[in-house]
């Protein structure tokens, strides 16, 4: 008697923390649908605690915690699904985003290379591949993977934007503003494209054409700071505008900690 008196209560208390898992998970997942990443994030964590192989937890957490900036622990979860061969390509192509938010731009290579060998048109580990190419500045790299995903994808936001960077600097000026320009009907509010198009015309030297994009971006979002630099920049070679004019955009993208502007400041604002 005293013996299945225990073992009931034993059950008792398996079957109360199993409900009470997964009214946490439920929970979880009920908080990451709604966007509060970051309480998902810690209601993961109490899943996890009492069932730790938990791969779905484990990947949610890991994108409650990518979502929230929180790269390193989040790359820590898609690192342990990839070693234990669970969600592998999810977790490939969330490690590599985590790297790339990290300036890790190699290990996103590295990354998307297995992805690719086991599926060489795959058109999300291409696009991250094609962006980590482009800040390592192998252009023509970059330019083959952003082709295929522009083909299969046309209205692709990011891999526009992307080759774009990739064409101007490769001094393909005019293509370079010609995927900004597509990128702009798609997605017309996006500052950091009106951004990019400046840049191009400043290297070309059309001054009003790049003060027209460098407002633009700061229209969209006056907390630019590197907007506000370019702007500045653009006023410092323009000959319709002066130095000091240049001087009060350096001076204020300065108070935004934008490094450039520190630069500029120091050269030709410091009397």
């Amino acid at each position: 008697m005293k013996s299945s008196s225990i073992f009931n209560l034993i059950l008792f208390s398996l079957l109360l923390c199993s409900c009470s898992m997964e009214a946490t998970q439920d929970e979880a997942d009920q908080l990451f649908t709604e966007g509060q990443f970051e309480a998902a994030a810690v209601k993961y964590d109490r899943v996890i605690a009492l069932e730790p192989d938990n791969s779905f937890a484990i990947y949610n957490r890991g994108l409650a915690r990518e979502k929230i900036k929180d790269y390193l622990n989040a790359s820590d979860d898609f690192t342990y699904l990839i070693k234990h061969k669970k969600y592998t390509r999810l977790a490939y192509l969330g490690r590599a985003r985590c790297s790339f938010e990290q300036q890790i731009y190699k290990s996103v290579v590295m990354d998307m290379n297995q992805l690719l060998l086991r599926d060489e048109d795959d058109v999300d580990a291409l696009l991250l591949r094609g962006m980590a190419y482009v800040k390592l500045y192998k252009n023509n790299k970059a330019l083959d993977d952003l082709d295929f995903v522009i083909d299969k994808q046309p209205d692709n936001i990011q891999a526009l934007i992307s080759r774009g960077a990739a064409l101007a600097r490769g001094g393909q000026g005019a293509y370079a503003i010609e995927d900004f320009d597509r990128a702009i009907k798609i997605s017309p509010n996006l500052p950091v494209i009106y951004f990019n198009k400046g840049v191009v015309f400043f290297t070309y030297e059309n001054w009003g054409a790049a003060m027209e994009n460098f407002e633009k971006a700061l229209e969209l979002d006056p907390n630019y700071a590197e907007a506000i630099t370019r702007k500045g920049m653009t006023k410092l070679n323009w000959s319709k505008h002066s130095k000091a004019e240049a001087c009060v955009d350096f001076k204020k993208a300065q108070k935004m900690n934008d490094e450039l502007a520190v630069e500029y400041v120091k050269e030709f604002c410091s009397n």
